[in-house]
């Protein structure tokens, strides 16, 4: 499914930091392309019909034509998510060691670990570029430098991220079940995965990692975030129960197995842990421009 990134007016693109509670989010592509950059905690992406699994300072550019589901992550799980539009791409490709960045389906999974040294770099340059309006120049610079500076990082790491190729029922399963409204029962995902309940139910254990169960509970999670925070103003029982738990006591349970703490009544959002403190020198708009042209 193609979705449309909401990008502030006139930007060329943005960053920001996900982590615990994370929304539903169905498969998707866009035209930008897509940085990932994990922080803490770990995950699992489907890419057609392979598995990725991200931990800490896992790497990932993410193309336009590659559709894309992130599930199954853990409760202190936090990840940079990083947009570009086509157009600043072009502009800062002109190297032939950045023109692959160009390109809209390069037939491959770009991910690999970098060092954590450059982890601690580029989370600082991210903060940089998080907030457009309060400073558009600014952000704009960082936005630009976290491209050529996290493409460079990528190039000097060499250790690949593991990767699994998955049954292509299980991959259509994993894709019904991210945008189902509710429960799914067996027979009738087994019936449109085109595999029988119990070949289905091995597979998916063996090659996600988790079983259909557990894979529905986070899915109703991820439902309950999205209800619970938006302005309906359900209460935390009710947004639970219109998430597909059959319980209260069933939400209390997957909740706190699967975010580490107890539910509480707030509709608070969570918010990113404060900018860590960072060894590495500040930077400004002339350090930039003289690093892109270094690079």
């Amino acid at each position: 499914m193609k979705a449309n990134v909401d990008l502030p007016s006139g930007a060329q693109g943005r960053a920001w930091l996900v982590g615990r509670g994370l929304q539903r989010i169905a498969p998707h592509h866009h035209d930008e392309l897509e940085l990932n950059l994990v922080v803490s905690g770990k995950a699992n992406y489907i890419f057609e019909q392979r598995r990725v699994s991200i931990t800490a300072a896992s790497m990932l550019w993410i193309f336009p034509r590659q559709e894309h589901v992130l599930f199954d992550w853990s409760h202190d799980f936090s990840m940079w998510v990083l947009i570009f539009k086509q157009k600043l791409v072009r502009q800062l490709t002109g190297p032939a060691s950045r023109r692959v960045l160009r390109s809209r389906a390069p037939g491959d999974i770009f991910s690999r670990q970098v060092d954590f040294r450059q982890l601690e770099i580029l989370h600082q340059i991210y903060h940089d570029a998080v907030d457009p309006h309060r400073d558009p120049g600014f952000a704009q610079a960082a936005l630009e430098y976290a491209l050529v500076r996290s493409w460079q990082a990528y190039l000097f790491s060499r250790e690949s991220i593991s990767r699994t190729d998955v049954h292509a029922a299980v991959a259509k399963s994993v894709r019904l079940l991210s945008i189902a409204d509710g429960h799914v029962p067996l027979d009738v995902l087994a019936r449109e995965a085109g595999l029988s309940p119990g070949r289905l139910s091995r597979l998916f254990k063996q090659q996600i990692g988790i079983n259909l169960t557990g894979f529905q509970q986070q899915e109703c999670l991820k439902r309950f975030f999205g209800l619970y925070r938006t302005g309906a103003r359900y209460s935390l029982i009710e947004a639970a129960l219109l998430a597909g738990f059959g319980s209260y006591a069933q939400f209390h349970r997957v909740f706190q197995r699967l975010m580490g703490k107890v539910p509480l009544p707030t509709r608070k959002p969570w918010r990113p842990p404060a900018r860590n403190k960072c060894s590495c020198p500040e930077w400004n708009l002339e350090s930039y421009r003289a690093s892109v042209r270094r690079y």
